[in-house]
């Protein structure tokens, strides 16, 4: 088996590439299975390394993520498609939202054993804009929040889940005099419209971001539709009330939220603004004000891990 470790140094705090390569390599001394580890300099770098990567004919390439969901991010949009690429993750990062969809624990993921022992699942996809999305494309106040994640996860004893509490607490605050809503336009599989001014609109293949929030629970990874999920737009004292049961995916089939929640499946789904909208795919961002999703059904090769 051919495994390619694409390490992202500063996943997390920083600080633990050499401690990860050094337990790669000396997992793998004196096994049959060929490794490379690759170390990346700049955003940008896993991505054109998964895409130029030689994948012998006929052979598998795990590429395993080193690193958070930004890191995963980047391997599954650099080999996504190669014939012979599969993805794998050991969750060195501060966020790693996809395997708790997947399931098992995350020290499934950090033991290689378990690793090369484990089998090759095929899980679905979405595409947006040109990005492909294994767990959840988010557009909204929650892709600002991801927005500006990146500034609070790097402080002293501040988590993943703990930065993501601490980044919504001050863009809600922000708030306080409205503007957390924006104008979109929603059309699910080309027939069903929702148009008005809402707080998020939520695409899923995974059931989980943010940390921990279940935004859509009922999502699964292979069964070929997103879950959507919006929320139009409501006062600052409204969300304090709406964001715990939000977080615990108890919003759904809740009659206390029927005024404000839609949530439905689909295949394709089109979101125009009459002005850009921030965008968050697995928690990278980009803004646009026309996004268009569409499911990838089969597309997404994962190793699981032994027992999961």
């Amino acid at each position: 088996m051919n495994y390619v470790f694409m390490i992202n140094p500063a996943a997390g705090k920083g600080g633990k590439a050499e401690e990860t390569a050094k337990t790669i390599r000396g997992f793998f001394e004196g096994r049959d299975d060929n490794i490379k580890i690759f170390l990346s300099k700049a955003p940008g770098d896993i991505i054109r390394f998964g895409k130029e990567y030689p994948i012998p004919e006929g052979e598998e390439v795990c590429f395993v993520s080193c690193g958070g969901d930004g890191t995963f991010y980047e391997t599954v949009n650099g080999a996504f498609g190669r014939p012979g690429a599969s993805f794998a993750i050991y969750p060195c990062g501060s966020g790693n939202d996809f395997i708790k969809t997947v399931g098992g624990k995350a020290e499934d993921y950090f033991d290689l054993e378990k690793l090369v022992n484990g089998k090759t699942k095929i899980f679905d996809a979405l595409e947006c804009n040109g990005r492909i999305c294994s767990n959840i494309c988010n557009i909204g106040v929650d892709s600002v929040i991801a927005d500006r994640l990146a500034r609070y996860k790097k402080l002293p004893g501040v988590s993943g889940s703990m930065a993501y509490n601490l980044s919504a607490g001050i863009t809600i605050g922000g708030g306080i005099f409205g503007g957390l809503a924006k104008p979109m336009k929603i059309t699910l599989d080309e027939n069903e419209i929702f148009e008005g001014r809402f707080m998020f609109s939520v695409f899923g293949n995974g059931k989980i971001y943010g940390g921990g929030y279940h935004a859509v629970p009922e999502a699964e990874l292979d069964d070929g539709l997103i879950d959507f999920c919006t929320v139009s737009e409501i006062g600052i004292l409204r969300i304090a009330k709406v964001i715990g049961v939000y977080k615990k995916g108890e919003h759904i089939h809740n009659p206390a939220l029927a005024d404000i929640l839609e949530m439905r499946r689909c295949v394709s789904a089109k979101v125009e603004s009459t002005e850009p909208l921030t965008v968050s795919v697995d928690g990278e961002i980009f803004k646009s004000s026309c996004i268009e999703i569409k499911m990838l059904p089969g597309s997404l090769p994962f190793r699981v891990p032994e027992g999961i």
